[in-house]
């Protein structure tokens, strides 16, 4: 079994949970630190693709990182890209890596109006 050594997890990110409140009937959505809200990661950028909606275009940046295990990392999770709240990331998918509870595959996205 392939196992991450610690040199790779050089990329510093910050970890966000979201916050769903209602207000006047509608969700809120806003989002605060986890627990432990910075961690390092081997951050892969995996390119993007754009495309024009409505007369706009749309880029979405797709990178996977990998991490050693944290259970509160979901798909209702914000990666911030080196603590920058313009490099904010949505999690798609995670994977526990062989089920070990060892390290995990993060797959984010994170879309740009031009």
């Amino acid at each position: 079994m392939w196992k991450p050594g610690v040199q790779q997890f050089s990329t510093p990110i910050r970890v966000q949970r979201r916050q769903e409140t209602k207000v006047n009937g509608a969700m809120d959505i806003s989002y605060i630190d986890a627990d432990i809200p910075l961690g390092f990661c081997n951050w892969k950028g995996r390119g993007g693709s754009e495309s024009v909606t409505a007369g706009t275009v749309v880029v979405a940046d797709t990178a996977e990182l990998t991490l050693w295990y944290r259970p509160d990392i979901t798909e209702k999770t914000r990666i911030l890209l080196q603590d920058n709240v313009k490099l904010a990331y949505e999690v798609t998918n995670v994977e526990n890596v062989e089920m070990r509870n060892q390290y995990m595959i993060v797959k984010v996205k994170r879309v740009v109006n031009g």
